[in-house]
């Protein structure tokens, strides 16, 4: 017995040293990986920005980049690393401006390219990085490329995806089945060239055509003037997975979901011919050579994100493939799915435990997505009492946190209605199911009429009348608060970097209702032993008492950060392991060092904990 407890011991103190644990409850995954220092956006946390809905300047009613910069002060105060901007180029705005008509100028809604350079310098000298979306997959129908390839101009034939109709009759059909992402045909008529285009987006959304090698050149191009003429520190690459088609133009079979959808809906087809096409993680390879390139030229590191809302096999694939690097890091939508019918420890469980697993096989840096100008907000879906606890298990979880701006004061959707509405309000009858002003309001700085985005009363969308009790004055001003509760996580997160990846996951409590993360630090020369992290989030909709230390005895524990849901403070001290939770409470705790001695050899209690059970095992 004493020679098999040695032999486990032994064994476990090698593998701390070499390997990345993603543990849940009832499995231990043990994964090879390198330890090296993490590079700044690892550890980051990105505030995305929708300039329309941010902040007024100018007293039109909308968003601009000046408004940005007025507020720079408020964004360094949240501990962010970097602000991620929505498109501010210029657009006929069909599309909340991803349908752009000039990919190297601002719309002048937003003001110009020298307010740009100014919010740049700006965030620059507040140590805030600019990350700019960059939307490759499509142009508007004004871009001038679109116009030259519509007239044969020659050079601009194949600048798009043009094909003849199908059949020779009077009637123009279209070329295949394939589906907008908006609904009903992908292809629509061109009366000057007598063909049809290709979008998988709008109509007014012409995808081009990354078969031309001009057309590849010129956005690689584009992306030199932004990353090294303006010196921007990013770009988040809007739609990855739609940049390439199938050349055949064949059919797409139906889904397998195809009863619970109409003929006309995106979902009605299983998309295997327009969409993760080997083509399009080429490209995203592509365009990380090229960013890397301009990087090295003036040392500068640049960062690339990608959105790819598909299945986490083919998101890690945007991450790279073999030794060719793609994306730092492709979103992890998992969190966005989240509602008040579905959220419960079981759930969140999983999707921590597959993304650090999936992720930990190749190495990769895990990220955590809540919501974004696409997605209704997050605390309208799971309820504002759930929100903190979501925002401060995303800052505590390893890897990237992402924040949709809003999210720190616990922003719901707006109330808006078909006839003041921007996004797909032409037909009401789809409007609620459809557009994505909800989530695009005006951002609530106070509860004044326009809430401090605007003087001006009429604003491009309306500001919501949950102004008065949520914005962001009311909150700096309260002792308890969303925006306190997440502008504190935002400063423990620097610790949390220096803490190991792995990630120790439990369900306890009554119902197994509470979610208890534990992380530890990482163990070095001068610190033989570790200090645990505990991260608390009672997921029942009641009082939960309950004992969370999983094996060995640990010492007392100091509160670090909590929800403002919740009656600890920070600063309480626990004496025990035994704790009990409000209602949807969340608290973040921390341990003194803990060590033990087993068969004569210190190990860290990370290691104990294994090694507790595995003994129990014999």
């Amino acid at each position: 017995m004493l020679a098999r407890i040695l032999l486990v011991a032994a064994a476990l103190t090698v593998l701390h040293a070499e390997v990345v644990r993603v543990r849940s409850s009832g499995r231990d995954v043990l994964i090879q990986t390198d330890e090296k220092k993490k590079d700044w956006w690892q550890t980051a946390t990105f505030y995305q920005i929708y300039p329309k809905s941010f902040k007024d300047s100018d007293g039109d009613g909308i968003g601009d980049l000046q408004g940005i910069r007025q507020k720079l002060d408020y964004i360094q105060s949240l501990g962010v690393s970097a602000i991620w901007l929505s498109p501010i180029y210029k657009s006929p705005l069909k599309d909340g401006g991803y349908d752009i008509s000039d990919f190297r100028d601002v719309h002048p809604q937003f003001g110009t390219l020298a307010d740009f350079k100014e919010l740049l310098e700006d965030a620059h000298q507040r140590g805030i990085k600019v990350i700019l979306d960059f939307v490759p997959n499509h142009t508007s129908d004004q871009h001038v490329w679109f116009q030259l390839s519509a007239n044969r101009v020659a050079g601009y034939e194949d600048y798009y995806i043009w094909a003849d109709p199908k059949g020779s009759g009077a009637v123009q059909v279209v070329p295949n089945n394939w589906l907008s992402v908006f609904k009903g045909s992908a292809w629509t008529f061109h009366p000057v060239r007598q063909q049809f285009y290709y979008h998988q987006f709008l109509k007014e959304q012409p995808d081009l055509n990354f078969r031309n090698d001009r057309v590849r050149q010129e956005m690689k191009d584009v992306l030199t003037y932004w990353l090294d003429a303006m010196d921007v520190d990013g770009v988040r690459i809007d739609a990855v997975p739609h940049l390439i088609e199938d050349n055949d133009l064949s059919d797409e079979p139906k889904s397998a979901n195809a009863a619970n959808y109409k003929p006309t809906d995106f979902e009605y087809l299983e998309h295997t011919r327009t969409v993760n096409q080997n083509g399009s993680f080429e490209l995203v390879y592509e365009w990380r050579s090229h960013l890397d390139e301009i990087s090295k030229l003036d040392y500068t590191f640049r960062v690339m994100m990608t959105e790819a809302a598909t299945d986490i096999d083919q998101v890690i694939r945007y991450y790279g493939e073999n030794d060719t690097n793609g994306a730092h890091f492709s979103f992890n939508f998992w969190l966005e799915d989240l509602t008040d019918k579905n959220i419960n420890a079981d759930k969140l469980e999983g999707i921590i435990s597959i993304w650090m697993q999936k992720l930990s096989e190749h190495g990769y840096t895990p990220n955590w997505v809540l919501g974004n100008h696409d997605n209704h907000r997050i605390a309208t879906k799971v309820g504002v009492n759930i929100a903190d606890g979501l925002n401060m298990l995303t800052g505590f979880l390893p890897g990237v946190q992402v924040t949709y701006a809003g999210e720190e004061i616990g922003m719901e959707d707006g109330e808006v209605d078909c006839e003041h509405g921007d996004d797909f309000h032409e037909d009401c009858s789809m409007y609620k199911r459809m557009s994505r002003d909800f989530e695009r309001t005006p951002f609530q700085w106070d509860d004044s009429t326009t809430a401090g985005f605007s003087t001006n009363n009429e604003t491009w969308l309306p500001v919501s009348p949950k102004k008065d009790k949520c914005n962001v004055k009311a909150q700096q001003d309260s002792e308890r608060s969303h925006l306190k509760t997440y502008m504190n996580i935002e400063k423990l997160r620097k610790q949390f970097g220096k803490l190991s990846d792995d990630v120790y996951t439990f369900k306890i409590g009554d119902d197994n209702a509470v979610l208890d993360l534990v992380r530890y630090v990482e163990n070095d020369v001068k610190n033989v032993g570790l200090c645990a992290y505990h991260f608390l989030f009672n997921l029942k909709n009641g009082y939960n008492s309950f004992d969370f230390t999983d094996s060995v005895k640990e010492k007392r524990y100091v509160v670090l950060a909590t929800s403002s849901n919740g009656t600890h403070a920070v600063g309480d001290i626990i004496e025990d392991s035994h704790l009990g939770l409000d209602p949807f409470e969340a608290v973040i705790l921390k341990t003194n060092k803990a060590t033990a001695l087993v068969g004569g050899i210190l190990m860290p209690l990370a290691v104990m904990v294994h090694f507790y059970r595995l003994v129990q095992a014999f």
